[in-house]
């Protein structure tokens, strides 16, 4: 059986060397923005973060109104008077009772949910955020997942309330 060989010119190494290197060029170029496009969260995700951060972030010694206002920050003009007018009230003489302070950061985000506007309704959607809440007081740490309801308006996406059990059921149908 003869033995075959392979001959490998100057011409063939340089050639070969120019490839490899236009491609490694072209990854290191294209490769870090593709992955930052997949991975920059969208301007409804970052509502739904930031409105559940601010919503399960409560200092009973700040007081009910600066939580208010926090949560209001991220809120629509609908969600900031819910809050104001109805899940405020009853949450806070919870957070008051228990003198809850607690500081919760996104970890994560999915979408479960996309209703586009129709006539009598704005575009919304519906996010799972999980959050990771810190005890001020004892430093104990809680992770959990909840669903949170944003909308698009003419100012871009906002948040406008946490979706509780109920809500959950019928939005997940």
């Amino acid at each position: 059986m003869k033995a075959k060989v392979f001959v490998i010119t100057p011409k063939h190494l340089i050639i070969g060397l120019l490839v490899f290197i236009a491609v490694a060029i072209l990854g290191y170029a294209v490769i870090p923005q593709t992955i930052a496009a997949l991975t920059t969260p969208k301007p409804a995700e970052i509502a739904a973060r930031d409105g559940a951060q601010a919503f399960l972030s409560t200092d009973f010694q700040e007081g009910e109104a600066v939580w208010e206002d926090k949560v209001c920050k991220s809120s629509s003009e609908q969600g900031c008077e819910l809050v104001k007018k109805s899940i405020g009230p009853m949450l806070w003489a919870s957070v008051e009772k228990n003198q809850v302070r607690q500081s919760c950061q996104a970890t994560g985000s999915k979408l479960v949910k996309d209703a586009p506007a129709d006539e009598d309704k704005l575009h919304t959607q519906v996010w799972k955020v999980t959050l990771n809440c810190v005890d001020v007081t004892s430093g104990k740490t809680n992770t959990g997942d909840i669903q949170v309801l944003v909308s698009e308006h003419e100012q871009g996406w906002q948040f406008d309330h946490i979706l509780f059990s109920q809500e959950n059921a019928n939005e997940n149908q």
